[in-house]
């Protein structure tokens, strides 16, 4: 006997599940330069498309970049919004530790690297990263 075969069931949103997912963009800023999505959330949850979130950052004087399956290590692809102004400065103001970590100092070429490129957490570049989505460096024994 066939097994009943599960189809995919349609999420749907409330404002406040909607708002948790999009703070990963939103809160964007001097204290969190960069923020992702991945393109399946922003289609599949959201039910919104990048092009319009890249419109909505861009009011907010804030830059974009998409990465496709084939340039990040995201399944569906990547959305990035970020401060290039906050990201440049934070970059600058780490410039040893970004040197010494092998990372990108320029804004838009650190978007896309860190688009493509994941780092463990004993990895110099991880607590780097970390910083720049606004988050604490883990403490790595």
């Amino acid at each position: 006997m066939n097994a009943p075969v599960e189809t995919e069931r349609e999420f749907v949103l409330d404002d406040k599940m909607r708002s948790a997912i999009l703070h990963s963009l939103t809160a964007v800023g001097r204290s969190k330069p960069v923020g992702y999505l991945p393109i399946y959330t922003i289609k599949r949850f959201l039910k919104t498309t990048p092009k319009a979130l890249a419109a909505s950052a861009a009011r907010r004087g804030l830059a974009t970049a998409q990465f496709t399956t084939r340039s990040c290590r995201i399944k569906s692809g990547a959305f990035y919004v970020y401060d290039r102004v906050a990201l440049e400065s934070l970059l600058k103001e780490q410039a040893e530790a970004v040197q010494a970590a092998g990372l990108p100092s320029n804004a838009v070429t650190f978007v896309a690297h860190i688009a493509a490129v994941w780092y463990d957490t004993g990895h110099p570049a991880h607590g780097i990263i970390a910083t720049t989505f606004g988050e604490p460096p883990l403490e790595v024994d």
